[in-house]
């Protein structure tokens, strides 16, 4: 296998503009050839024994002070956080040049999953977003994978949910859900009767009070 080329900080800023921008097969032909071409993956790099991630063209995302770097990404991941161990605890940081702690160092585990972060502490796990918001704290026995604006987690034996990018979350008071067919809106079942969640984050019976959904609004 051809070992791919290095780019320069110029080449991947005309490929971050193009893959922002394009829109014709010609554009999209052009930036899969530059990927083919040139390695657009992140870097761990080593300084006085720490840790730290460059991007593909040698520019620091993340200074070397960290015991190791859970996870890379390709370039137009860029914005992602990127999971940390400091002190021997994980935790995620910016890739703004600076090292900026976007939780604190006090996780066991961080795995990455379909654009989210599993969070774990004390064997509880927990969600934030590729950003390195927590959406759901690291207080729950299970936190399933978000389905667009929605997201759902368990504890002691009872659902509860997350509104992504809402604000909006209910305690663990369900026994069961399920996703409409057709209208996609979260229906729930509580001390056994079927109904959903409104935009308070609220129980309710009422079909047009509904608002939790998973829906790409």
């Amino acid at each position: 296998m051809t070992e791919k080329k290095i780019p320069t900080t110029q080449q991947m800023t005309e490929y971050r503009q193009l893959r922002k921008t394009m829109t014709t097969s010609e554009e999209y032909e052009k930036v899969m050839a530059f990927e083919e071409e040139y390695d657009i993956f992140t870097q761990v790099f080593t300084e006085e024994g720490r840790k730290g991630v460059k991007d593909a063209a040698g520019e620091v995302l993340v200074p070397a002070e960290f015991d190791e770097v859970g996870c890379t990404f390709a370039d137009f991941c860029r914005g992602f956080a990127i999971p940390v161990v400091k002190d021997g605890k994980m935790a995620l940081v910016s890739p703004d040049g600076k090292g900026t702690l976007l939780t604190e160092p006090v996780y066991d585990h961080i795995c990455f999953d379909d654009c989210f972060f599993v969070l774990v502490k004390d064997g509880k796990k927990g969600l934030a977003t590729g950003g390195g918001e927590v959406i759901i704290p690291a207080e729950m026995d299970e936190v399933y994978t978000p389905f667009n604006s929605l997201t759902a987690y368990l504890k002691d034996g009872k659902f509860g949910f997350a509104m992504i990018g809402y604000g909006l979350m209910t305690g663990p008071l369900y026994e069961s859900y399920d996703i409409e067919s057709g209208t996609e809106y979260l229906q729930v079942v509580k001390d056994g009767v079927s109904g959903y969640i409104d935009e308070s984050g609220e129980f309710t019976t009422e079909e047009d009070e509904r608002f939790f959904h998973a829906s790409c609004d």
